[in-house]
């Protein structure tokens, strides 16, 4: 009997994009061949061309740090209270980390863009969220060495509800595969996870905001500032940490306690 296997990760069905065209006639058309116009320039194509070689790079670069962070998931793990209260370690970028899927619904958004006056402001999954999700039930799965896998990637219906997941044991390195789980409880806990991660960075961002403003007008009450400028006050978070760093210093940190006994 033949099987037939289905790609929940992407969205069904499938509509086709439709092509960006932009209609004129054939009179607007001549006009603007004799003047030389392209509707895509070849600006517009070198952008393209070179946006997308930037997306493949970083695809690349996103595969080797997902290896990365399962290669040393026990290193992760045993550190795991000191990362969640660390904020440089807490907000590390995890959204290649954990992939999720299904029939119409299409795949798990672990990464989210805002164009906000212009600027790119963009949340992902963070590290800390990561580890918090994988504290429940529905995330964690026995394994055959007798240790705790983690759910890392699912695929499923929301309609049935049906599902089937994999999960990656940080002892023994074994993938486990996981089936009989809601998809549901896959799908929308993650995804509430990442609106409260959205809504975090918005309600950092105003505290900062407001607290810049509240540091000029004390400033500008002292006499400090002739033409007080609030965004001379605003500041972020500090340099981030990116995962190689934490791994490294992780180790570094083993390295030394074990020295020391």
């Amino acid at each position: 009997m033949a099987t037939i296997r289905i790609d929940d990760t992407k969205p069904f069905p499938i509509i086709p994009k439709q092509p960006d065209n932009r209609h004129e006639s054939a009179q607007d058309f001549f006009k603007r061949q004799a003047a030389g116009l392209k509707l895509i320039s070849d600006e517009m194509e070198q952008e393209a061309w070179e946006q997308e070689e930037l997306r493949k790079l970083q695809e690349k670069s996103f595969e080797r740090k997902k290896k990365l962070l399962f290669d040393n998931l026990d290193l992760i793990m045993r550190h795991r209270d000191e990362i969640l209260a660390t904020p440089r370690y807490a907000n590390i970028d995890v959204h290649y980390a954990i992939k999720g899927g299904g029939l119409y619904v299409g795949p798990l958004l672990t990464s989210r863009a805002f164009n906000i006056a212009g600027c790119i402001v963009r949340v992902n999954l963070r590290l800390a969220t990561l580890l918090r999700v994988w504290e429940t039930d529905q995330f964690r799965v026995d394994c055959k060495c007798g240790c705790t896998a983690l759910i890392r990637s699912f695929t499923g219906s929301p309609l049935s509800g049906s599902s089937h997941a994999t999960a990656f044991c940080p002892e023994c390195k074994q993938e486990t595969r996981v089936g009989n789980r809601s998809f549901g409880n896959y799908y929308w806990y993650l995804q509430k996870n990442l609106s409260e991660d959205v809504e975090a960075v918005a309600r950092n961002f105003i505290a900062k905001w407001t607290l810049a403003e509240t540091e000029h007008e004390k400033k500008v009450a002292e006499g400090k500032y002739k033409d007080p400028k609030p965004g001379d006050e605003f500041h972020g978070d500090g340099t981030p940490c990116n995962l190689e760093t934490m791994i490294n210093e992780l180790r570094l940190k083993e390295f030394e306690e074990s020295s020391t006994n």
